[in-house]
């Protein structure tokens, strides 16, 4: 089991301090929000300094956006094989057709960037997949993870990523999600990734401090009762729990959104709950 950080943040001395105290904490991967908004720095720019500060950690985007008019294929390609250059190979690629219009459309078009439909997006990822491998001749080997909910992504996803990645599940949800996936693919295995947010503290007194910040935070503009059933949340004792049943689930690799990445308390329970389910494993499996 795989455990990644997904990280949005304007303020670069957090992003660094954040990424080497997740190294340290053994996380797998640290993956960094990209949008062209003032919620984070360019994406590929501070995958770049990351990679020459860390050692071990994997590094990529949450998503690497494909759309024309923001960036070229070929410029997405070179900045891709620059960062798994200088981090020796820990970059994992990772792009997607990207969130419904009603949600992505406010975002990008007040900056000029358009955003088209799903048939559109899709035939952009599609192109865009058929030619980075040959664009990549001569770097390290990067891992595609691609992001797919729908039946045509799916297929998709068969065809050429190494990484299956789908969002805010149940254990059950996602089992059926697979189930799916393992009909399209052929002769060939690929690694099954889960985002999903987390809200986990050190004590319980913690974890109602941090769901009444959460409330605080959200609860007037989403119902949070899905969102709590499909994440991590509690003590490392109770997000092991989870962890557990999601592998069990068939997933390998959970990417964890927390409320505040940035807090210490929250990667180090996290951190343990990692550990806490590992050694569970490791026990069923003896």
């Amino acid at each position: 089991m795989r455990v990644a950080l997904e990280v949005w943040s304007a303020r670069y001395d957090e992003l660094r301090s954040t990424c080497l105290r997740a190294e340290a904490l053994g996380f797998d991967a640290f993956y960094y929000g990209e949008s062209p908004n003032d919620l984070n720095l360019d994406c590929w720019t501070t995958l770049g300094a990351l990679a020459a500060s860390t050692d071990r950690i994997r590094l990529g985007p949450v998503i690497a956006n494909v759309l024309p008019t923001y960036r070229s294929t070929i410029l997405l390609a070179k900045q891709a094989a620059t960062v798994a250059t200088v981090s020796g190979g820990r970059l994992d690629c990772r792009t997607g057709v990207g969130a419904s219009v009603r949600f992505a459309r406010p975002w990008w078009e007040p900056f000029g960037v358009h955003y088209p439909d799903y048939h559109q997006r899709l035939a952009d990822l599609t192109d865009a997949l058929d030619r980075l491998p040959s664009l990549w001749s001569g770097a390290p080997p990067i891992p595609l993870t691609l992001a797919a909910r729908g039946r045509r992504a799916m297929e998709l996803v068969a065809r050429t990523a190494d990484v299956w990645e789908t969002s805010f599940c149940t254990p059950r949800e996602f089992r059926d999600q697979r189930q799916v996936l393992e009909g399209l693919v052929q002769e060939r295995e690929l690694v099954c990734s889960l985002e999903i947010d987390g809200f986990v503290a050190s004590t319980g007194p913690g974890v109602d401090r941090l769901v009444r910040r959460v409330q605080q935070d959200r609860a007037n503009h989403e119902d949070l009762a899905p969102v709590f059933e499909r994440g991590l949340i509690g003590t490392p004792e109770d997000a092991a729990g989870r962890l557990v049943e999601l592998v069990e689930a068939g997933v390998d690799q959970v990417v964890v959104a927390l409320h505040d990445p940035h807090d210490r308390d929250a990667l180090e329970a996290l951190a343990e709950a990692t550990r806490v389910a590992r050694q569970t494993l490791d026990d069923r499996s003896a």
